[in-house]
């Protein structure tokens, strides 16, 4: 066996502090025997008890005030060396762009060597023209500061392109203890969709709802519903979007409900969808397919690691693509139950063991 790495894993982010996210990803890798494991985080966190939780797995955590602060670099950064040089660190993993910045200082000026690891969970994909700068400016970063890049999806690793030879995709770890189902259930007696996103520019939930009124005028069909959780600046818009479509009784607002409920929502429905123009990884695409439902996606994020259309889920581009699909269905139902029992099968590739291999090498490989 290997010398074991001594990780420190940085799991919080700018204005949020702690993430569910980060905290989920800790709860495994705290188990994974070839990594001593060291976490970092804000005072702050994204929901109350995330820090509880972590400190309950016997993991090693440094709190640093105001680290999610972009303020106070030096200090920050020395406070961050101090860490590193006491606890013996060999890789260091970071998740954002002030952290690029702190332990790129570091590593130029720390006694230590360590090597560094960025994860990529954005880059301004939501503005097109935005997106290019960041690509660029993130690029740069990467190039020159870091050992190695993790990608969540192979849709990411091709928007930095440039980085491949150093970049490996890995996805995220999903501990939920309702992803160890060993049955699949699907109810087929009508068509349950369900999409959970925040109402703002580029979810584009219009597509969703005006698909609905375009399906039922073809098919005669009401019992069709949609369930759409979340809130946003835009969610207004769209419940008199389904006003004025006159099927405000098919589309079903919740607003913003915790990821428990949006999962009992999943198990509930027999269709989720991904409207959205672009996801660097996408939960919505990742945990319905574990949950082994039918999914009916952009091809985005992690969707194009995953679908195959027609097998195991779909792709639309359209209003009318979106449509035909659920007219297919419609017709059809047996093919629901087909589509998702055969992504129930692929959903390995999201297995804690799959996920650990990969991350464990893109560790060595920095």
């Amino acid at each position: 066996m290997g010398k074991k790495i001594n990780l420190l894993y940085f799991c919080s982010d700018y204005q949020i502090g702690l993430t569910q996210a980060q905290t989920e990803q800790i709860e495994n890798l705290v188990k994974e025997t070839s990594l001593n494991l060291h976490c970092i985080s804000s005072e702050n966190e994204q929901e109350s008890g995330l820090h509880s939780r972590v400190k309950a797995t016997g993991v090693k955590i440094s709190i640093i005030r105001d680290l999610d602060v972009h303020e106070n670099f030096k200090e920050l950064a020395n406070q961050i060396k101090e860490i590193i040089i006491d606890n013996e660190i060999t890789h260091v993993n970071i998740q954002n762009n002030w952290q690029l910045a702190l332990l790129g200082y570091v590593k130029l000026t720390c006694s230590r060597k360590f090597k560094l690891i960025y994860t990529i969970h954005g880059y301004r994909h939501n503005h097109p023209f935005k997106a290019l700068i960041a690509i660029g400016a993130i690029g740069l970063g990467l190039m020159v500061l870091t050992d190695r890049v993790i990608s969540m999806s192979d849709y990411v690793t091709r928007k930095f392109f440039f980085l491949k030879y150093k970049t490996d995709r890995c996805f995220y770890l999903m501990n939920k203890p309702q992803y160890n189902k060993t049955e699949n259930v699907i109810p087929t007696d009508k068509l349950r969709l369900v999409f959970p996103a925040q109402f703002r520019r580029g979810k584009n939930q219009q597509i969703l709802i005006k698909s609905i009124a375009k399906y039922i005028k073809h098919t005669g069909d009401s019992s069709i519903e949609l369930h759409l959780p979340g809130d946003g600046p835009l969610l207004m818009d769209m419940k008199k979007l389904a006003s004025n479509l006159n099927i405000e009784n098919n589309v079903i607002f919740y607003g913003k409900i915790p990821l428990d409920d949006v999962i009992k929502l999943y198990e509930k429905t027999n269709i989720a969808l991904c409207s959205s123009n672009v996801e660097t990884y996408g939960r919505c695409i990742a945990e319905p397919f574990m949950l082994g439902r039918c999914v009916i996606t952009h091809k985005t994020g992690v969707a194009g690691d995953i679908i195959r259309h027609g097998i195991n889920g779909y792709y639309f581009k359209s209003e009318d693509d979106l449509v035909d699909i659920l007219i297919d269905l419609h017709k059809n139902p047996s093919q629901i139950k087909d589509i998702a029992n055969q992504a129930f099968i692929d959903r390995k590739v999201f297995f804690t063991p799959n996920v650990m291999k990969s991350y464990i090498e893109s560790l060595n490989k920095a």
